[in-house]
């Protein structure tokens, strides 16, 4: 099962901003369906602690 990360109900999607540098801005969004997958859980709770979020646990 892939796994997403998740902070105050908005997904991360892992792309940077089209005007921002790709360690300052990252965008969020409200959709599940566009969130950045992660194959290994181990993956998605480093992405969760670095972004201050959590992991969820999502259907293909």
């Amino acid at each position: 099962m892939p796994y997403v990360v998740v902070k105050d109900a908005r997904y991360y999607t892992g792309s940077p901003l089209e005007h921002g540098k790709a360690d300052d801005f990252l965008v969020w969004t409200p959709f599940k369906k566009s969130a950045k997958r992660y194959v290994k859980r181990a993956w998605a709770e480093k992405a969760a602690a670095k972004l201050q979020g959590q992991v969820e646990e999502v259907d293909k």
